[in-house]
């Protein structure tokens, strides 16, 4: 059992980090093997739109370092992903991630779109948001879970951290920090 963890967030010991952590935590418990990358310490371009992918799908043509994480993505069992709200939308990074994932689509039977990473991945979905109102991006999350259910078809487990003014406030949390090790836990099982 693999279990990759993305963080969207440029903040190494942030609160998105600190759940995706504890998340990986609860999945070793179970004895799964974990990984957490850090979106903002790779060399990687947006999407280019040279459609490449299209003729070859899950892969994509641009050689930096989502080529790796491109590779753990279709080889690990479990993937949780994480980033905080900035300026109401996902961090830059993670919108970069996101659309390099385009690649996972497979249009080439005119009118159909299936996703060619491998089915049956568990997913996690971690945000954290300055905003008290748990729901005050609920969008965002919306589109998130769209777009990750149709890559992967299977359940995902959503954590929503709100009013996270202080970096440090997941660490604190001892609920939160249960809550992330049982969705590790879950995703290893």
């Amino acid at each position: 059992m693999k279990v990759l963890a993305v963080n969207g967030s440029p903040r190494k010991n942030g609160n998105t980090a600190t759940m995706l952590r504890e998340i990986l935590s609860g999945a070793a418990e179970k004895g799964a093997k974990t990984r957490l990358v850090h979106l903002n310490d790779l060399t990687m371009k947006g999407c280019q739109g040279c459609l490449t992918c299209r003729e070859k799908p899950g892969e994509c043509a641009h050689k930096d370092d989502f080529q790796g994480l491109l590779e753990e993505m279709k080889n690990c069992d479990a993937i949780a992903l994480g980033t905080p709200i900035y300026v109401f939308s996902v961090t830059g990074q993670f919108k970069c991630f996101l659309d390099r994932c385009y690649c996972f689509i497979d249009n080439s039977e005119e009118g159909t779109y299936r996703s060619v990473l491998p089915g049956g991945k568990k997913l996690a979905l971690v945000t954290s948001q300055g905003n008290e109102d748990s729901q005050a991006y609920r969008h965002i999350i919306d589109y998130l879970l769209l777009l990750f259910s149709f890559l992967s078809g299977s359940s995902i487990e959503v954590i929503t951290q709100s009013g996270t003014e202080d970096k440090d406030s997941a660490r604190k949390d001892a609920s939160l920090v249960e809550r992330a090790r049982a969705v590790g836990r879950s995703l290893a099982s």
